[in-house]
Order: C-alpha cells, then sequence, then structure tokens
C-alpha cells in the first residue's frame, strides 16, 4: 500500500571522513525512459544475472519528479510498467524539490512496494522558476544545470539520508552508444568519493555492458510491454531537438496543444527580457513551429493563450561591465580591490615592449597607445513591473510612455517583440542600455542591491522611467541547509493531478 505521508530530506553537507561499507542495495534513477525502463526490466526479468537477490528486495527505484513530465509519459509508466513492479514487491520512490533554495530539502512524494501512481509534480516545479524569472531552461559552462538542480540535488540529498555513510550501487541508464557520457559521469563520481574521502556510490551502467544502443533499448521495450516508448523529457527542455527528433517533438506538441502553448509563452516572455534567449539559443521554438503547416492549431492555440494571459509591462535595465584582464587576474588574483587601468582594458602590444613587467606588475600610466580595446564581462539586470493589465492595455502603455520620454521603438531581430528603448548599448565596455516592453505577467521584480548606485554612476540617470508598480522585496539571506540529513513528516500532501 502506498504511504500517504510525505517526508521533507534536508539537504547534506559534507561530513568528516569516516569509514564506510557497503549497503548492499542497488538505487535505479529512473527517468520514465527507454534506456531505464529497459534496464528495470531485466532486473525484474532477470535479477542474478545482474546481482540481485531474487526477490529484488536488494533493489531501490528513485524516480525524481521536476513537474514538468509529459502526461503521454506518465500514463505508460502507469498502464505498463506500475503493475510489474507491484507484482515483483518493488520499492519505487518517488521525490521532489520541496521549493527553491536548497534549504526547502527534498519531499518523499511516495516510497511504496505497491505503487499506483506516477506523480505528476511536487511542491516546486522547474517551470514555475522559469517564470519567476523570465527565462527558458540553458546548459551553463557544459553542464545541465536545469537537471542538477531537479533531479541530481533530490537523489543526492535522498540517498545521503536513506545510506548515511553507507555506500551503495548506482545505475544510470546510458546506452552503448553514450559511453563518453558514461566516462564523463564516473570521472564526477571519483572525484565526489575522493573528496568525501570515501565512496559515496559506485556508478553501474548495464546497457553499456550489454551492448544495447538505443535502437536495440527500444526495441526490447517494445517486445517486453506492447506499446512503443516515447522519450521521456521536460515538455520545455531546451534540448528537445535531442532528447527527440523535430517531427516527433513536433508531433508531441501537436497532440499537447496547451501544453505547446505553455511552452510557447514561457519563451514569449524569456524573448521579451533578453532577445537572445529563446528556448533554442537566438532559435525559437515558434518559429521553428511556423515553418511547418500541421501546427497551425498549436500556434493559433498560443496566440490564443497569449491574448488571454495577464499582461505586464516590464522596465529592463542591463549594465555590462568591461571584463577583468589577464594582468589583472595575474596581479590582483581573485579580488581585486585596488583596480588599474590595465584591469579592464588589456595592455597592447605597443605597451608591452615600452613598458616591460616589474616585480610588482605592470607600471604603465595608460597612455592612449598603451590601452588595449576592453572585453565584454558580466551583465547586471535589473527587471521592474511599472504596469500592469491586459495585453491591449499594457501595449498601450508602452506606446504612451514612449511619446512622453521620445523612446525609440525597436522589433526584435528574431522574436518580432517590440520595446520602446530609451537607452541603448555602446560600442565599447562598459555600458548600459534600458527600454520597456509588454508581455505576460509573472515575472518577480528583481535586481542586484548596488545596481541603482552602478547604473546611476555610469548613465547619469536615476531610477526607472516608469513608477514600479511595487517595492523591490527585500534580500533574503540565504538558508543554510542541514548538516546531517533529517526526515520529518511534511504539513501537506500534494492534490493528484
Amino acid at each position: 500500500m502506498s504511504l500517504p505521508a510525505l517526508f521533507d530530506v534536508p539537504a547534506s553537507s559534507p561530513a568528516v571522513p569516516v569509514a564506510s561499507g557497503p549497503s548492499g542495495v542497488t538505487v535505479l534513477s529512473y527517468g520514465l525512459g527507454a534506456d531505464s525502463t529497459a534496464i528495470l526490466l531485466r532486473f525484474l526479468a532477470h535479477p542474478e544475472r545482474y546481482g540481485l537477490r531474487p526477490d529484488l528486495s536488494d533493489l531501490v527505484v528513485v524516480h525524481a519528479v521536476t513537474g514538468d513530465e509529459w502526461p503521454d509519459s506518465l500514463d505508460y509508466v502507469e498502464r505498463l510498467v506500475l503493475p510489474r513492479l507491484r507484482a515483483a514487491r518493488v520499492r519505487l520512490v518517488q521525490i521532489a524539490r520541496g521549493g527553491q533554495e536548497d534549504a526547502d530539502g527534498v519531499v518523499i512524494l511516495d516510497d511504496s512496494r505497491a505503487p499506483r501512481r506516477v506523480f505528476a509534480h511536487g511542491p516546486w516545479r522547474l517551470s514555475d522558476e522559469l517564470r519567476s524569472a523570465g527565462t527558458v531552461p540553458q546548459m551553463a559552462n557544459g553542464n545541465r544545470t536545469c537537471s542538477i538542480r531537479a533531479k541530481g540535488f533530490c537523489l543526492d540529498a535522498w540517498a545521503a539520508a536513506e545510506f548515511g555513510t553507507a555506500w551503495f550501487r548506482r545505475t544510470i541508464g546510458y546506452h552503448a552508444g553514450e559511453i563518453g557520457r558514461a566516462e564523463k559521469d564516473s570521472r564526477i563520481q571519483d572525484g565526489l568519493n575522493a573528496a568525501a574521502g570515501r565512496t559515496l556510490c559506485e556508478p553501474y551502467y548495464p546497457l553499456i555492458h550489454e551492448g544495447m544502443d538505443r535502437a536495440a533499448v527500444e526495441a526490447y521495450v517494445l517486445e517486453e510491454l506492447g506499446e512503443p516508448i516515447r522519450k521521456s523529457y521536460c515538455a520545455m527542455c531546451c534540448f528537445s531537438g535531442v532528447c527527440a527528433s523535430r517531427d516527433a517533438h513536433e508531433d508531441r506538441l501537436r497532440r499537447h496543444p496547451r501544453i505547446a502553448a505553455d511552452v510557447l509563452r514561457l519563451e514569449y516572455v524569456s524573448q521579451a527580457l533578453n532577445e537572445k534567449v529563446a528556448l533554442y539559443g537566438t532559435t525559437s521554438l515558434r518559429s521553428r513551429l511556423t515553418e511547418d503547416g500541421r501546427n497551425a492549431a498549436v500556434v493559433e492555440e498560443f496566440a490564443r493563450s497569449l491574448a488571454r494571459a495577464p499582461h505586464a509591462v516590464y522596465e529592463v535595465r542591463r549594465i555590462y561591465f568591461a571584463a577583468r584582464t589577464a594582468d589583472c587576474r595575474t596581479w590582483h588574483g581573485q579580488d581585486c580591490r585596488a583596480p588599474r587601468w590595465w584591469c579592464r582594458q588589456p595592455r597592447t602590444e605597443h605597451c608591452a615592449r615600452a613598458h616591460p613587467v616589474a616585480e610588482l606588475g605592470p607600471w604603465c600610466a595608460g597612455a592612449e597607445a598603451c590601452r588595449g580595446e576592453a572585453r565584454k564581462g558580466q551583465a547586471w539586470r535589473s527587471v521592474r513591473t511599472v504596469h500592469e493589465g491586459d495585453r491591449a492595455g499594457t501595449e498601450a502603455y508602452v506606446w504612451a510612455m514612449a511619446a512622453e520620454h521620445g523612446m525609440r521603438f525597436e522589433a526584435g531581430e528574431h522574436s518580432g517583440i517590440e520595446r520602446a528603448h530609451y537607452l541603448t548599448e555602446g560600442d565599447g565596455y562598459p555600458t548600459a542600455s534600458a527600454y520597456l516592453v509588454a508581455a505576460p505577467a509573472g515575472v518577480h521584480d528583481k535586481q542586484r542591491p548596488r545596481f541603482e548606485e552602478r547604473f546611476t554612476a555610469l548613465t547619469g540617470r536615476d531610477g526607472t522611467v516608469g513608477m514600479p508598480v511595487r517595492e523591490l522585496p527585500e534580500p533574503r539571506p540565504r538558508r543554510a541547509t542541514a548538516g546531517r540529513p533529517l526526515v520529518r513528516p511534511a504539513e501537506s500532501l500534494i492534490p493528484p493531478r
């Protein structure tokens, strides 16, 4: 019987290295897709072949709920996979983030050997965070940061609470065509084990060991379950062109037009605040969909949802700082407290020849011939809501403000979204930009504590052009995570989808 209670698992922090031993447990990270489903089916069919007990009492299947999985993936697993788990009495644990901050911990949605449903969401969804920030998923430094936040954090926190100092075998669904990903994963885990001073877990890749590529995996699942399995990924995933072919992804959007409209609206807001941030970089999902007449119903549903949505006028201001130079990092380290001209402008070759570096660093006074061109560095963004209403009303407000303050209208190069600019970034750095734009409401006002000071110093302007409808929220101190994983009852249940 499924357990109705939820539990919060506060995140753990590294402890003093202690001796550890094997837990004897295999944990399968279950993402609802073909690869992990194939592994699960093979475990069920031949447990001893994979080092498991015949009764599978040493197997735990863990599913990290992101809150934005496709309904057909949830339905597929509920109909075809959960009955097999119930029959074999395999333990399924469903977990999710407790909130946006790590200190909110992890919520155990269900922990059962007789699961009846796959949870659609927990108390936090990745899409909630994206809507409040006015952006779409992005890759940072080669890392899928959204996957780390929505899945990796949950799995690590749960494992720390479940196993303590005992290590376990962690099963990942990489197939034979993903050896590179598995090798990277193993290197990362080796580093984590070394940093902890003990073995946290041992990675295991059964599909690679058996030489099963993607085609073999899909054929096996089809043979076992009688229906083809669709790829599992969030509806707004920026890798949807990789998670599924373009045709397959667009077919799925056509099957779920309201979900498609939600994703398109999320992308629209992101591009309204930053022209360069569409779902696929500068290429938008909307532009792709409009290229195929079969997507007309999806595009029309998006247009209707956009017209119905409450809107806001956002005043978006940015400061683009000059990047630190190599000389600055060499002579001032990570924290430059006494910047010199060469900290933001690289020295030219002429300067390097005429003014060799002395014992304490470059000594040039900064003649024009010695100053190179500054590169773009960190960008600070301020988003303030200055008007709220329906779409027509907010667009009329932007036009009225543009006429009153002599702003210049410009349509986005990729999105076609019109913005009223009153400050355009220059060619060099530092520089700044500012504009008004109407878009669906929901983005939280946010800026850094010293933004106004820096913006005024750079532009001579004081504050926003429009009157913000609310005060900026007070910066909240980051809450510390618990040093020891604790499990405690939650106050409420997650309603069924």
